[in-house]
């Protein structure tokens, strides 16, 4: 089980298959095991890297924020210590926070950016209070927040036919410490729009997204997606959480969006 050290933060990671490299960023409340349906097809001709960020899945947790910008100097950190320099990036919903703060640490090493359900604005001043009671609910149950906050990002026809799976991504995030749920809701609260960076990319740039997202306007995303020169890939019949509301198809989209 590999593990580097990076900023005095142990760092868990796997590595798949051989090729070029993609390296897949799990989001918010997940880890690199939320993956574990894309990796077995996309390594059959990729090698596949996947990284438990701080405070999730099997790496340590220093700090009270975790800021985009932090998350993405583990990504460079990770590319240095295999000695990467040019890989995709392919981040869910935080994950793809990060990935464009990548695109300010390491540009250099990524060759296509692809934000699965995720998005380059920053959060409205709505969101931001969401944010803040977040973190109040979580310090004061964390896990009331999960068993609530969770099954809002799937689409609703999915809470009943859905709810093993539900269920086990609200088991799998009571894992994670208070402390690093907090540092990572209160570091996307500070993250800037990044539009601007993702529009002057020279890369390839990619949106893959849910046509019943309920957290992500899929409308906002296809004129985003048009604003910064980007394809776009819409998933029927899914919401935030494609990978496991309707995994063939987001396979489909990924493998599409890397071939």
């Amino acid at each position: 089980m590999p593990y580097f050290l990076h900023d005095n933060v142990n760092l868990h990671y796997e590595v798949h298959g051989s090729g070029d490299v993609v390296l897949l960023i799990h989001g918010f409340l997940e880890s690199s095991n939320m993956w574990d349906d894309v990796v077995p097809t996309l390594s059959k001709n990729k090698q596949v890297l996947c990284l438990d960020l701080p405070g999730f899945g099997k790496s340590d947790c220093e700090r009270k924020i975790h800021t985009m910008s932090f998350f993405s100097t583990c990504i460079d950190a990770l590319l240095i210590e295999l000695k990467i320099n040019d890989c995709t990036l392919i981040g869910h919903s935080m994950g793809g926070y990060v990935a464009l703060a990548a695109l300010n640490v390491c540009p250099e090493k990524i060759n296509h950016i692809c934000l699965f359900h995720s998005t380059a604005m920053s959060d409205s001043e709505d969101r931001k209070k969401n944010r803040e009671r977040a973190v109040a609910s979580i310090e004061y149950k964390k896990s009331v927040y999960l068993k609530t906050s969770i099954p809002f990002l799937f689409q609703e026809i999915f809470l009943k036919r859905g709810a093993m799976k539900i269920d086990k991504m609200v088991a799998e995030a009571n894992e994670f410490s208070e402390t690093a749920i907090i540092a990572a809701l209160k570091g996307m609260a500070q993250r800037r729009d990044t539009n601007r960076v993702l529009k002057m990319f020279s890369g390839k740039k990619t949106y893959i997204f849910g046509a019943e997202d309920p957290v992500l306007s899929s409308l906002s995303l296809k004129q985003e997606a048009l604003e910064n020169d980007a394809t776009f890939i819409e998933i029927k019949d899914a919401g935030h959480m494609s990978h496991l509301e309707a995994p063939e198809k987001a396979l489909e989209a990924i493998k599409k969006a890397t071939s």
